[in-house]
Parts: structure tokens; C-alpha cells; sequence
């Protein structure tokens, strides 16, 4: 299996302290805990109230390369904010299972940094990832502002593991909203429905959820 892997960089990685998160704020910097910096930040409208939002892709803030010029273990968070009518900005979510280490990436990426893929869409935020090796796992994940809880809400959950050698391919696709999934191996598709339920983004953790889909999968 190619999350087993990742379990050298995952046993010591780092997961960001929330509680030095403010709920609000007034500036974007405000949301980012000592110790982090942002690698990246996107600008959208989550929410649909026609106000920019934005999602802060934070890493740790610690040196790319260690003294001997190996790529060091740098931990990811993301953090959902919002933007009120009155200018100020509020905290909606942080995500700290979610992002792959900048070393989890496996053989697959070798000493460069595994990257962890976050994009916005119509208002739909994804987050997409692979590492391995000879198999390699992909994984893409899809949230949406659910406005009766106000926070970001898992609608969608891609799931590969394709062998690079074979050529063998199996994946899975969860559609949380209709309860709907489909499992592909080569070209026969089978679907079956699973319980409907809200899974927010803080929930998520992309560990439990590959060791889950493998299970399922019996990979």
C-alpha cells in the first residue's frame, strides 16, 4: 500500500495549535499563529454573499533544507476566512489533518517537496494530493459553505490508488449530498449509497480517510 509508506514522516509531524487562532480579527496576519507563515492564499466567495473570503494555506515556518541540504519536515494547516459586511474578518474553519506534510509525499516525489493542492472553484473549495511510490495514491477533496451551521461542509471524496508499473487502476467517488458511491476497476463501475451526514472540514483527516477507502477497497 503507498500510505504505509508515509509513516516515517508522519509519525513526528506537527499539527498547528488552534487556540492561537483568533474567532476575529482585522487583518489577514492576525490568523496566522507564531511558528507558521502563509505558502499560499486564495480570494473567493465562500459564502455567497458577494464579499471576498479567503482560504490561508499555512506551513511551518522553519528552514526548506536542514544543515546537511535534506528537504526538512514542514507541517500544513489551512484556515478558512470570512469577511463580514462590516470589514471584519472571521475565523471558519482550520483545518489541521488535512494537508499532507511537505515530506509525506513518499518515493513518488523523492527530495521535493510533496505539494498539497487547494484551489476554489464556483465557491466550492478542493483540495487535491497524491504520494506513493510504485502505487501511487490521489486523492481530491471538495467542501461548500453549508449556511445553516456556517461552516464548510465535505460535499465530494475522489479516491485512486494506481499501480505505475501494471497499469492497474481502482478508484472511489463519494457524493456526500446525494449519499451516492461509485467504485471503478478497470471499466466496470458498481455504486452503492452510505448514510447521509454533515462531515465538516475540522473533521477531516486525509490519514483516516486513505486507511479507510483502502479498507474498503481491500488494497
Amino acid at each position: 500500500m503507498a500510505f504505509a509508506a508515509l509513516g516515517a514522516a508522519q509519525e513526528t509531524e506537527t499539527t498547528i495549535n488552534k487556540s492561537l487562532i483568533p474567532l476575529q480579527a482585522n487583518a489577514l496576519s492576525k490568523f496566522v499563529p507564531p511558528g507558521w507563515e502563509i505558502e499560499k492564499k486564495l480570494t473567493a466567495d465562500l459564502n455567497a454573499d458577494s464579499l471576498p473570503d479567503f482560504a490561508l494555506e499555512l506551513i511551518e515556518n522553519k528552514p526548506e533544507k536542514d544543515q546537511s541540504g535534506d528537504p526538512t519536515e514542514r507541517a500544513r494547516a489551512l484556515v478558512i476566512v470570512l469577511q463580514n459586511l462590516d470589514g471584519k474578518l472571521a475565523r471558519a474553519g482550520v483545518a489541521d489533518k488535512l494537508l499532507q506534510c511537505t515530506r509525506c509525499g513518499g518515493a513518488f516525489y523523492g527530495v521535493v517537496e510533496a505539494p498539497a493542492n487547494v484551489k476554489i472553484e464556483k465557491g466550492v473549495l478542493i483540495v487535491e494530493q497524491d504520494h506513493g511510490s510504485r502505487e501511487l495514491t490521489n486523492t481530491t477533496y471538495r467542501f461548500r459553505y453549508d449556511h445553516e451551521t456556517q461552516r464548510l461542509m465535505l460535499i465530494g471524496f475522489d479516491f485512486s490508488d494506481a499501480d505505475r508499473l501494471t497499469g492497474k487502476d481502482v478508484s472511489e467517488s463519494t457524493n456526500y449530498l446525494t449519499g451516492v458511491r461509485r467504485v471503478t476497476r478497470g471499466k466496470a463501475t458498481t455504486s452503492s449509497t452510505i448514510p447521509r451526514k454533515k462531515i465538516f472540514i475540522e473533521d477531516v483527516d486525509y490519514e483516516k480517510f486513505e486507511e479507510e477507502a483502502e479498507k474498503r477497497l481491500n488494497l
